[in-house]
Formats: structure tokens, C-alpha cells, sequence
């Protein structure tokens, strides 16, 4: 993972075989950041797992997807939960014949290249966190 930081954004590029949510993660650390949105993305992925979220279950059904994708579309945030950063990232990728998939994404490789901006917003209080009652987590403040 390379990155590099110019004020509030920062731009991340993988190379073949890097995880993105672990680096990510990473990013997040290294640079003490504690809530940011993910705002672009573009590359080919492969080795890719989506999750649903199981109310009942209040996890996640996880689902692999084979083959080689193109990055059309990202979003989501990194956010602290119990003190440590959590990337919630959501994906939509094509194959050649532009059949796509979308969903949470739970992980995926950088095929041949992955480049990923972020906006990182400062001393907002903001963290992710469950709630008695309420599956999965969630963004507050405070």
C-alpha cells in the first residue's frame, strides 16, 4: 500500500494481492484517523466476498465471488468501534459482459492496481457502536 495525505483527503493506491479493508484499517491507524467516508475508487479486484446482513442471525451472510471484477463504484466510512478503526465498505463491480454484483464487501485483491480516496473529517466524535435492541452497529456522537 502506498498513500499519500494532502489536507483532509487522503489517496491510496494497492497492488496486486493487497486486501483492501485490512490496508484500509492500516491507513487508518498510521494516520490516526478516527472517521472518515470512503469518496471514490477504481481498479480490478478479484478474490471478492460480499455480506447481507441477517437480522435474525445479527450477522452477517457472507457469499465468495469468483472471477476477475472492475471497480465501478465504492462508498461507505472508516469509524472507531470499541476504540480501533472499522472500515463499512459497499461495492459495485462488472465482469467484461458488465454483469454486476454489489453488496457489503467483506473483503477483496487488488487485481492489477486499486485506487481509493478518502475525506477524513477531524475530532468529530464520531464512532460506530451498538445499541440493546438494535442489530449491527451504528454511527453516533458522543
Amino acid at each position: 500500500m502506498e498513500y499519500f495525505r494532502s489536507g483532509q483527503d487522503v489517496f491510496m493506491r494497492l497492488e496486486p494481492g493487497e486486501e483492501l479493508v485490512e490496508n484500509l484499517t492500516r491507513l487508518a491507524v498510521e494516520e490516526g484517523i478516527e472517521f472518515a467516508t470512503i469518496t471514490s475508487g477504481v481498479g480490478m479486484i478479484d478474490g471478492m466476498e460480499l455480506g447481507f446482513f441477517c437480522v435474525n442471525d445479527n450477522d452477517y451472510d457472507t457469499y465468495r465471488v469468483a472471477g476477475v471484477y472492475d471497480l465501478s463504484s465504492i462508498s461507505g466510512n472508516i469509524a472507531l468501534f470499541d476504540g480501533k478503526p472499522k472500515p463499512h465498505v459497499h461495492i459495485v463491480a462488472n465482469k467484461p459482459d458488465f454483469d454486476t454484483v454489489s453488496g457489503h464487501l467483506m473483503s477483496c485483491k487488488a487485481h492489477i492496481t486499486m485506487e481509493v480516496g478518502l475525506t477524513v473529517f477531524e475530532k468529530t466524535g464520531a464512532h460506530r457502536r451498538t445499541e440493546a435492541g438494535r442489530p449491527a452497529t451504528f454511527i453516533t456522537r458522543g
